[in-house]
């Protein structure tokens, strides 16, 4: 990823700092990723692509997350050869089935 990324921590004492313009609510307090002009909440990092920060879809046919900006599954297969999930999936998300 060539883009920049910024990690702000706020701690509880300095709320009362922020001016009227930066006041926000009791929940919207904690560790965010600020990325494509948008702010991700810490606890939901792992739902984002790591390459592109793009948000990540689920695919129900093959029980494996994928990035569909970068066409790549972000769930390797499982070791089992017989699983039926793993076994038809194809090499990347978006080619024809």
């Amino acid at each position: 990823m060539n883009g920049k990324m910024n990690f702000f921590l706020d701690p509880k004492n300095r709320i009362v700092q922020k001016s009227s313009i930066m006041n926000y609510k009791q929940d919207q307090q904690g560790l965010y990723l600020v990325a494509n002009k948008q702010f991700i909440n810490w606890m939901d990092v792992h739902t984002y692509c790591h390459t592109c920060l793009s948000a990540l879809t689920f695919d129900d046919e093959f029980d494996a997350s994928y990035c569909s900006s970068c066409n790549e599954w972000r769930e390797e297969k499982c070791s089992d050869i017989h699983c039926e999930y793993c076994e038809k999936r194809p090499k990347r998300p978006l080619d024809p089935r």
